[in-house]
């Protein structure tokens, strides 16, 4: 394009609307929709509310909360899946069942080598809170890392876990 040309495309009445709308929208693109949202599985003191622990995580990832039930001292691990707003509980296995663990609730029961299988759940949790247990280890794993709730916070502290996104 020699000068002459540029000077009649500035002289058109549609090049700076034109201009003005390309720019726009690749402004909008590259702070909106230039990249996907990051998540995080983040845990929180309860009471502070500060961050103690985050992870990056996927939506529809898989994480495991391993604790021993209070109550009868029953291993328990608890299947979750990571959504976007949330965790939602889809599995418990458990060695026996006790008090406080399903048992003839309607939901599907199996047994293998063992363990008892409680499927069929569909529990959706914003945030779900956790007491730091004082005298058996808590565990949380994900694809990549395993996490010990009972370094984080010491016993009887509570703690939220829950999914952060950030763009």
């Amino acid at each position: 394009m020699d000068f002459f040309q540029l000077k009649v495309l500035f002289k058109t009445k549609w090049f700076l609307p034109g201009l003005l709308i390309v720019l726009l929208t690749a402004g909008a693109f590259l702070i909106y929709g230039g990249h996907p949202p990051a998540y995080y599985l983040s845990i929180y003191e309860g009471k502070s509310e500060a961050l103690v622990e985050q992870i990056k995580i996927k939506p529809g990832e898989k994480m495991e909360l391993s604790y021993i039930h209070s109550a009868d001292g029953t291993p328990v691990k608890a299947l979750f899946v990571i959504e976007e707003e949330g965790l939602r509980l889809i599995e418990e296995r458990y060695s026996w069942y006790g008090s406080g663990l399903e048992s003839g609730s309607g939901y599907d029961f199996s047994f293998q080598e063992e363990e008892v299988t409680v499927s069929g759940y569909d529990r959706f949790f914003k945030q779900l809170p956790l007491r730091v247990a004082r005298t058996v280890p808590q565990e949380i794993y994900l694809e990549d890392e395993v996490i010990s709730i009972n370094r984080l916070a010491p016993g009887g502290s509570l703690l939220i876990i829950r999914v952060d996104k950030k763009k």
